[in-house]
């Protein structure tokens, strides 16, 4: 034979999808070889070479045992290519018909499928073409069905990735639910808390390479997970766009994220990014690594550092200032024509003329000005009063703490009365079935709703143990508060971060007046400075 004159190579051609694998076991990667090699065998066709795509879909072409198979065929060095079937060939019609119709022929390529009964040099087969075309319809009507499975657990509120974000596994019970791995979960805290302290994602990065942080793919790898994808040759090397990515997963916080992407059709596998509104998101699906506030705080700075002109950036006191008498938020109004020092607030209400309620305008460099000024004359009495600076806060701060403590204690006093009747209730429930006033079931459904009942208190009982043991320390409270307070104590200029970490809301009067509100139960810190001073 030709083969045997010219001691070419007899290409045995082996594919497998995962779509294929539903047909059974016949279109396994060992049954095909076994059936490959034996016809080779019985046509006394030697040297004999397996090219194999395992996972890989008919539709493309891009398949790395497939190419090196052309690369061969190019080379000169192939005279047969056998298949089990066409569509182990591949499942594109036009495709298939460029490399058996023209590129083979070209090389003088043997081509043969063996369940298809297509030999090239037993002259053309007719429906070869007609094969190939329903090849091609059954990936089309495969990819459809798939897509639809896919849109509908999507939309079901179950996690689409196969891969669970980084800091994050599956649960071994229970696939579909993501718990907290607590070594990654930290770094992604870390990360988020670097962004808060003012350093970007390239700088995050540089930061984790220095510190011989394994990165995401090599982390998997070392806890004998399936990684992402390959093993880079550097297991420190973080680049910017893995830092930029983390930061701005709402997976973070707790939240189910679907539809990020799609893929083109069936033909084409390579994934496209779909529009933000697209996305299907499901909230607190799982338990999150940071919290909402410190995600927001990250966005804000985020899409701070990114807009370059002014139209796109967003306002430093964005969600922050609050009308004095409508209680509306103010917006924030800007312009092409309009003069950074023109930029300014007014009242919403205002604005839209919902009700009667006037401007409250301020512009934006007076409002940075005032608060700049409040917060420096605050940290600055803070740092040569701090005793009394925190006798001042505590004085009217304790008599809401012991309010908050009462009703907890109330509370407490209720559910541990409660549980003294339970305790009360089973002996007496026992007694009526033995004695007959009650059957076994009534029993069952009595002492199982009642124990339901009584763990429940349990768990309310500690909570509130909990809580007014926190209402009541005050030791423990001026500790924080201070490592609070000293952490911003000598701040250069206000930022998104410094702003949303101190203040709770600005309320703005007419004539430019305004009422800083701090977080952590300071009250007004500025009527405080002035008691102090």
């Amino acid at each position: 034979m030709r083969q045997e004159s010219t001691n070419k190579i007899t290409a045995l051609y082996v594919r497998l999808s995962n779509d294929d694998e539903r047909e059974g076991e016949s279109n396994s990667i060992v049954n095909q070889k076994k059936m490959l090699s034996e016809y080779a065998k019985t046509h006394s066709m030697r040297n004999t070479k397996f090219y194999i795509d395992d996972g890989i879909s008919g539709t493309t072409f891009k398949r790395k045992g497939f190419q090196a198979m052309l690369t061969d065929i190019e080379a000169g060095l192939v005279g047969t290519v056998i298949v089990k079937d066409m569509s182990r060939f591949g499942r594109d019609y036009l495709q298939v018909g460029l490399y058996t119709d023209i590129m083979f022929p070209e090389h003088s390529i043997h081509f043969i499928a063996i369940n298809d009964g297509v030999d090239s040099e037993k002259g053309e087969n007719e429906l070869t073409p007609i094969r190939n075309l329903f090849n091609e319809f059954y990936s089309r009507d495969t990819s459809k069905k798939i897509r639809a499975v896919f849109k509908a657990k999507g939309m079901s509120g179950i996690p689409l990735a196969t891969i669970p974000p980084y800091g994050y596994v599956k649960d071994p019970e229970n696939p579909n639910k993501w718990l907290v791995d607590e070594i990654a979960g930290n770094i992604v805290k870390r990360m988020f808390q670097l962004c808060i302290d003012g350093y970007g994602p390239s700088q995050i990065a540089r930061i984790l390479r220095e510190d011989r942080v394994l990165t995401p793919t090599h982390y998997a790898h070392s806890q004998g997970r399936k990684p992402r994808s390959k093993l880079s040759h550097d297991p420190y090397h973080w680049n910017y766009h893995a830092v930029a990515d983390t930061l701005e997963k709402q997976e973070y916080i707790g939240h189910t994220v679907n539809f990020r992407t799609q893929v083109k059709s069936f033909k084409d596998k390579r994934s496209i990014h779909r529009d933000k509104k697209d996305w299907v998101i499901f909230e607190n699906t799982h338990e999150a690594i940071v919290e909402q506030s410190v995600f927001d705080t990250v966005q804000s700075l985020r899409q701070h550092k990114r807009r370059p002109t002014k139209q796109n950036e967003l306002p430093l006191f964005s969600g922050l200032l609050y009308c004095a008498d409508c209680g509306q938020k103010l917006y924030f109004c800007r312009g092409k024509s309009v003069s950074r020092n023109q930029e300014n607030y007014i009242c919403s209400s205002y604005r839209r003329r919902t009700v009667t309620c006037s401007a409250h305008y301020i512009r934006s460099v007076v409002l940075e000005e005032l608060v700049a000024t409040n917060l420096r004359k605050t940290m600055a009495t803070i740092q040569a009063n701090e005793q009394a600076f925190f006798q001042a806060v505590f004085k009217g701060d304790q008599q809401a703490r012991r309010k908050q403590a009462e009703k907890e204690q109330k509370q407490l006093n209720i559910a541990q009365k409660r549980m003294a009747e339970l305790d009360a209730i089973f002996p007496q429930l026992y007694e009526d079935m033995v004695n007959g006033r009650i059957n076994a079931e009534r029993f069952d459904k009595l002492s199982s709703t009642y124990e339901d009942e009584q763990a429940l208190l349990k768990q309310q009982v500690m909570d509130a143990t909990q809580e007014i043991q926190t209402e009541l320390d005050v030791n423990a409270y001026i500790r924080e508060l201070r490592k609070f307070v000293r952490k911003h104590i000598n701040f250069k200029t206000l930022t998104p971060e410094l702003l949303h970490e101190l203040i709770d809301k600005i309320i703005i009067h007419e004539g430019k007046q305004i009422e800083v509100h701090y977080k952590f139960g300071l009250g007004d810190l500025a009527s405080l400075v002035d008691q102090i001073a």
